[in-house]
């Protein structure tokens, strides 16, 4: 969908496998505007069934790359599922998934479909509790797993496992640190009340918060999802434990970059009622502050609404409606992802019709609005490097869009190269600041074929190739 809510496939692109049942879809980014899909294929027939978990890269165009029915990840002949996914960071991507032996297997897939980790994967460990496999990527190319609750492995690129380790609480999220290191975040028992605890890790495995780990929450619901956003050397969290005495109660908490917490007088919370709820992704949006939505119902059989709310670093709420209503009755299985312009896309279904629905609230917590800049504002947020985005559409016609992001202020340009190398156009010659832009490359004097465009910076020159098809 694009951010004024058409589709500009036409119609709905179906994964496809070897099976007549596809689900638990799982979806990343490779980098070049295209993603990369795992998901589960399925044969049913009782009491007999097999289910195999496969992987398909879809194009900025719906174009299927990887054959009509994806690329198996393994060709173990024994059912799979509850797969995770990671960018490789070179085109392709990382996929854990466990079988029915309780073994935890992992395997890297290229840019091109290849198996690169061998036919029948790697495996990462044994747990018969069968306990959601745990995924990330550092940067570089080196992927972080864990399969036995307590116990994380490094693997390179090529599959070797170059370090192990044991923790001191049962680990049930992974993210990067963005700087070559990780964060883990897991829960440890206080009796029958788990409390939620978090450590970083440097490249080497050191600890770098206080030790054993930094006490987050001292209350957990036991049933609770745990949600983390890192950004802008921020770790933000949101859960379900006990507040004031009442349980139940949503709240969030942030830490800083060396482990200490941002609200120092406790944890903020987004909902009092003492109902279930269910805290979706944390949305990171402008000015240092985060969307966070949630699904808040009376009774686990009956919906009620999805909420949201915008909070500052303060925990000032920005918003001038708190919580805003996204919709009413509520979409089930809820997600969002953020909208590139501070605002919030949401998904789900309606479960009087089972149809999904998509919902769109803006930066300043209006639905359906549609914002296409925000020149009058100056937007505060961190960028890490300098990036010049794949071209949209790719191939094209007449016109694309090419987009990059400045780390640092200065004199750019963006320039256009045929096939040999010759400089052809200056698509850009300007100053300046650090933020995101994007401009519109018309191509009407030009013939089809490949061509080069460049982001050239006072330190630095990025490449990316477009092409021309009339």
């Amino acid at each position: 969908m694009d951010k004024y809510g058409y589709k500009p496939w036409g119609i709905n692109k179906r994964i496809l496998g070897e099976s007549p049942e596809q689900s638990g879809a799982q979806i990343v980014e490779d980098d070049e505007s295209r993603v990369i899909i795992s998901y589960v294929d399925r044969y049913e027939n009782l009491p007999y069934w097999t289910q195999r978990v496969r992987v398909q890269k879809v194009d900025s165009n719906g174009n299927f790359l990887w054959e009509p029915t994806g690329v198996k990840v393994t060709l173990d002949n024994i059912n799979q599922g509850s797969q995770k996914i990671v960018n490789d960071g070179a085109g392709g991507a990382v996929v854990i998934w466990v079988n029915t032996q309780a073994q935890y297997k992992v395997n890297r897939i290229s840019s091109d479909g290849q198996r690169m980790w061998g036919d029948s994967g790697i495996v990462a460990g044994i747990n018969g509790w069968y306990d959601p496999a745990l995924l990330a990527r550092t940067t570089g190319k080196k992927y972080v797993v864990s399969a036995e609750r307590n116990t994380i492995k490094y693997f390179d690129e090529n599959g070797n496992v170059f370090y192990n380790d044991s923790l001191d609480f049962w680990l049930f999220n992974i993210i990067s640190d963005g700087t070559g290191g990780i964060v883990l975040s897991g829960k440890v028992w206080n009796g029958m009340i788990p409390k939620l605890v978090a450590q970083r890790k440097d490249s080497l495995g050191n600890n770098l918060w206080q030790e054993p780990y930094v006490e987050i929450a001292d209350s957990l619901d036991i049933g609770t999802s745990l949600n983390i956003l890192s950004y802008n050397d921020y770790y933000h969290y949101g859960w379900l434990g006990i507040k004031n005495g009442v349980a139940e109660i949503l709240q969030i908490q942030s830490l800083r970059n060396d482990g200490t917490k941002l609200f120092d007088e406790g944890s903020i919370s987004l909902s009092n009622s003492p109902t279930s709820v269910t805290l979706i992704p944390i949305i990171a949006s402008y000015y240092g502050s985060n969307i966070y939505a949630w699904i808040q119902w009376d009774s686990p059989q009956t919906f009620n609404a999805n909420y949201a709310r915008r909070i500052d670093s303060t925990g000032s709420d920005i918003w001038p409606n708190n919580p805003v209503l996204l919709n009413d009755p509520a979409l089930g299985y809820f997600s969002m992802v953020t909208d590139c312009f501070g605002g919030a896309i949401g998904v789900g279904y309606l479960n009087t019709d089972f149809a999904i629905r998509v919902l769109k609230v803006s930066v300043y917590g209006k639905l359906g609005e549609v914002i296409t800049g925000l020149e009058n504002d100056r937007i505060e947020f961190s960028i890490i490097e300098t990036t010049l985005y794949q071209n949209y559409p790719n191939p094209f016609n007449s016109t694309t869009n090419i987009n990059y992001q400045l780390q640092k202020e200065g004199r750019i340009r963006i320039l256009l190269y045929n096939i040999l190398g010759e400089k052809l156009k200056i698509l850009s010659d300007e100053y300046k600041t650090v933020g995101t832009y994007s401009l519109t490359f018309n191509s009407n004097e030009l013939p089809s074929g490949v061509y080069f465009y460049s982001l050239e910076t006072g330190s630095e020159v990025i490449v990316k190739k477009l092409t021309i098809l009339k």
